[in-house]
């Protein structure tokens, strides 16, 4: 079986491939704008093939995609940090929204000049419902999407688009909606990675202990990263006939809960000075999702806690605070 993985470079991308390469048979190729894959990915370099690819160039995605000819494809390539879509939104769309067609059109044009289906997984994002009323949580995939940025409504729009072309064309689509996930390796751009390299850059002594913090009441749905690549990975062989699936933990937490935390991870002592640039007005308060559709369809459930999540994610940025 020829596995795809566009973005795999990444955060989840790397995570992704090593769950992947657990599997026998498999012959797995990635690709990354740069033809690179990330230093955690270094010690399985021969056992991936690895191409440059950029998605906003059409003609590059269906050379790749018809020379391949993979069975799966897991889309991740994305422009994913929400502030600097709302500072320059058109990247993110060019990105996310043409990107995303352009791998649909390659995957339509491989079944229609050779019969060749690839299963073709698109990954969207919670983000895309939006500003959900209390009272419609935990969120299901039936909710209507209102993204609240260009980046959710980027993943929204291709989300959309992936499932009319299954519709028209009978293309193996499945699309996933993710929810906060978090691990080692995570950008620092994001909230509980951005902490915990914090908290890191104390315990090394490159800073003052005083943690640089947003709003801390807003809560979120964490799942584990490598919970989410399992529940990608068993949506392939599901048991249902559904094209739509929320990847999320059905549970909720406050960026408060995350920083105390960390504070006993770290066995760390810190004063905390809130930042106004990391005060977010577009940002949605509360988040939870339901993931009883995943559950009937795989089985799958959510095995690592948040505070395992975040252990692991201490214990990456105190061996990593030069990258």
């Amino acid at each position: 079986m020829r596995v795809l993985i566009t973005g795999i470079e990444g955060f989840v991308g790397s995570h992704l491939t090593e769950l992947v390469l657990q599997h026998k048979g498999v012959e797995l190729v990635g690709t990354s704008l740069q033809g690179n894959l990330s230093p955690s990915l270094e010690h399985l370099r021969s056992s991936i093939e690895v191409r440059t690819l950029d998605t906003t160039d059409a003609n590059a995605v269906q050379s790749v995609i018809s020379t391949i000819r993979p069975d799966r494809i897991i889309h991740l390539a994305a422009l994913t940090y929400v502030p600097a879509s709302m500072k320059s939104p058109l990247p993110t769309f060019q990105a996310n929204l043409l990107g995303g067609i352009h791998i649909l059109e390659a995957v339509r044009e491989l079944q229609q000049t050779s019969g060749h289906s690839s299963h073709l997984m698109f990954v969207s994002t919670g983000e895309a419902y939006g500003n959900v009323d209390p009272a419609q949580m935990p969120i299901t995939e039936e909710c209507l999407l209102r993204p609240q940025n260009p980046y959710a409504s980027s993943k929204a729009a291709v989300d959309l688009i992936a499932q009319q072309y299954q519709r028209s064309f009978g293309l193996q689509i499945t699309v996933v909606r993710p929810f906060n996930h978090v691990g080692a390796g995570q950008a620092s751009i994001f909230v509980c990675s951005n902490f915990a390299r914090q908290f890191a850059e104390i315990a090394a002594g490159r800073r003052d202990p005083v943690l640089h913090v947003g709003n801390l009441e807003s809560s979120r749905d964490f799942t584990d990263v490598h919970d989410v690549v399992r529940a990608y990975w068993q949506l392939f062989e599901r048991r249902s006939e559904e094209t739509v699936f929320n990847v999320c933990s059905g549970t909720t937490h406050s960026i408060s809960e995350v920083l105390a935390l960390l504070m006993e991870i770290s066995a760390l002592k810190v004063s905390l000075e809130q930042q106004t640039e990391r005060m977010r007005a577009y940002d949605v308060t509360v988040v939870v999702g339901d993931c009883q559709r995943l559950k009937r369809a795989t089985g799958w459930k959510p095995e690592r806690s948040l505070k395992q999540s975040l252990t692991d994610l201490y214990a990456y940025w105190r061996e990593n605070l030069d990258l």
